[in-house]
């Protein structure tokens, strides 16, 4: 076999995470008189660093430089993603200044990989010091670099500096797409100005393209959580209007409220519409409803829906079964099992 093979073998290997075979054949091309070349190196040390083996990664990395192969960008890219994903912070700086030394340039995915791992961990400060860096080396943002810049604003609460990168975004004829207006809705939103994300969201529908789902469920979300309740519903009932179908989010929102608002025949037909237009409730969808049931001392109705997560080989979730179990407390297991299916009597054993 040749390198072509050798590497068809371990790439396909790397993508099922067979570490045990990726390494197996890794060594018998060495065994064959075949010295792995560079995407060999790059294929394992990518597996090791997505396993969070960065030892293991790191040692390729040094033997691929002693056999005489230059790591590229990619080999880069997958180290520090590594290291970024592990919290070692000093291991990526190091990286990056290697990188450079080498004489790579950082290209936008590159930037935009790093500037992601950064956000989400919350090290916006950092990710706002690599944009800047980008931006001087002149390497050109790109829609996902500022969406994920924006999104690292919005976790640590700082809408201002969100509303900033938009007009920058916007000032080099950058158009904002349906990311970027999710997270200002979202932003919005939570920072309590439901108006003006109701401004972003009606400015979507009308000029700006397509909505997603997602962008529905946010604004959705957001004013039911204010009590909005009929805004909501418009929004909900123009989904399809935009030529989409609400998801399995949407409806959880929808008959959230009105269990908690005690609509209950109306939660009820809403429910049986979802599965008919082919949206089938999931195992954390049911729980939620029976613990929102419970709560409110709808004990039959739970008991309905209970019966929906032992049809469908559902798990209940400790939180369910704490709330059943505090009906026995309150001394109303017996005369509640005769309401819960059979399989739950044990959960109302009186103390």
């Amino acid at each position: 076999m040749d390198h072509y093979v050798y590497n068809i073998l371990i790439s396909a290997y790397a993508k099922e995470e067979m570490v045990g075979e990726v390494m197996h054949i890794f060594t018998k091309m060495r065994q064959q008189g075949l010295n792995p070349d560079a995407v060999s190196y790059g294929t394992v040390i990518d597996l090791l660093s997505r396993i969070g083996r960065m030892d293991d990664a790191m040692s390729l990395f040094n033997q691929m430089i002693t056999e005489g192969l230059a790591p590229g960008i990619i080999v880069f890219n997958h180290l520090i993603s590594g290291f970024c994903t592990c919290g070692k912070w000093e291991k990526v700086h190091e990286l990056f200044s290697e990188m450079l030394d080498c004489g790579i340039c950082p290209d936008t995915v590159f930037f935009n990989t790093v500037m992601d791992r950064l956000c989400k961990n919350g090290r916006v400060t950092e990710a706002q010091d690599l944009f800047d860096l980008m931006v001087h080396m002149g390497v050109k943002p790109d829609v996902c670099t500022y969406n994920t810049l924006m999104g690292g604003y919005l976790f640590v609460g700082k809408m201002d500096e969100v509303s900033k990168l938009l007009d920058n975004m916007v000032s080099i004829g950058m158009e904002p797409d349906v990311i970027t207006y999710n997270i200002l809705i979202d932003g919005y939103s939570k920072n309590g100005r439901i108006d003006d994300a109701l401004v972003v969201f009606r400015e979507m529908l009308d000029t700006k393209g397509k909505p997603s789902v997602i962008s529905f469920n946010i604004m959705i979300g957001a004013l039911l959580k204010c009590g909005r309740k009929a805004e909501a519903k418009d929004l909900f009932d123009g989904i399809w209007a935009n030529g989409l179908v609400p998801d399995i989010v949407t409806y959880s929102l929808m008959i959230q409220k009105l269990i908690e608002e005690g609509s209950l025949q109306e939660s009820d037909d809403l429910f049986v519409s979802m599965e008919k237009n082919g949206c089938a409730a999931n195992s954390r969808m049911l729980n939620a409803i029976v613990r929102s049931l419970l709560q409110k001392g709808e004990v039959p109705r739970a008991g309905t829906y209970l019966s929906k997560i032992d049809e469908r080989s559902f798990i209940l979730e400790a939180s369910t079964a704490s709330l059943l179990t505090a009906l026995a407390s309150r001394g109303k297991g017996q005369e509640y099992k005769e309401l819960l299916p059979e399989k739950y009597s044990e959960l109302l054993i009186e103390a």
